[in-house]
């Protein structure tokens, strides 16, 4: 399944452990999708993807202002991005689209892989050098 690694951490803790909450997400996803539940298992981490991102956000975006990170305006347009990807899928599931779970997974896996593992880890020195662990 996916498992976090520490190739993903950013070097500060409680953004790293909010980014292992996506893993979480995720491998509960895989494993609904093995066992056949994915249309059940969509619904639920639709939302709890909802929550997380705007909490995760906030967060992210209120050290970008704290720090004067200099790419914050692109990465707050990533954010962007993903939470009209996570308000489409909201509004394909209440509009009966049963199979969501396939572009979930893809959604996840590369916010993952590309967001958090590239994105992201552009900030960390930023973070750092500003005393954030």
């Amino acid at each position: 399944m996916y498992n976090w690694d520490e190739k993903y951490s950013v070097g500060i803790q409680s953004i790293d452990d909010q980014h292992k909450e996506l893993f979480e997400l995720l491998d509960s996803l895989l494993e609904a999708m093995i066992h056949g539940q994915g249309s059940t298992a969509t619904a639920w981490i639709i939302l709890k993807l909802d929550y997380f991102a705007s909490v995760h956000f906030q967060k992210e975006e209120f050290f970008f202002q704290r720090f004067n990170y200099p790419d914050a305006e692109k990465h707050i347009m990533e954010h962007n991005y993903f939470l009209e990807k996570i308000s489409s899928l909201k509004y394909e599931l209440k509009s009966g689209n049963a199979n969501l779970a396939l572009k979930l997974f893809h959604l996840l896996k590369d916010w993952i892989e590309r967001h958090i593992l590239i994105v992201d880890k552009q900030y960390s020195e930023c973070f750092l050098k500003n005393g954030l662990r």
